[in-house]
């Protein structure tokens, strides 16, 4: 099953390879949800969005911060998302494919990784 991230901009999927999770909105929790949509800012997926609309949408590991992560869970090297975390990162990372990508853009993207390579190492 292929994941894509629901965060207006970013384009990450699930990828062979790419150490990136993806989390499904906290819908079981009405006020974690809703500060997750105010976060995301989505122009279709608002607080009044319905949850049969929902409930299948999920943003990717790019959008929370190393802290919002449980390291070795249970023993193993995965890392899970805290109860308490909140997407709060929008500097989404870009295919390499994509035209007119700028050095920053690049950049960012790789940041980002390097990021990720840490949390999942």
């Amino acid at each position: 099953m292929v994941n894509f991230c629901m965060v207006l901009g970013c384009s990450s999927r699930t990828r062979k390879g790419q150490a990136v999770s993806f989390h499904r909105l906290p819908i079981r929790d009405l006020q974690r949800c809703k500060q997750w949509l105010r976060a995301i800012n989505h122009p279709n997926f608002g607080e009044d969005t319905a949850m049969e609309g929902i409930k299948l949408r999920k943003v990717c590991s790019f959008h929370f911060k190393p802290e919002d992560f449980e390291l070795n869970v249970l023993g193993t090297k995965r890392a899970a998302l805290l109860n308490t975390a909140i997407p709060s990162v929008f500097t989404v990372p870009y295919d390499d494919e994509q035209p007119g990508m700028s050095t920053t853009s690049s950049a960012k993207r790789m940041c980002l990784e390097v990021r990720l390579t840490q949390l999942y190492n």
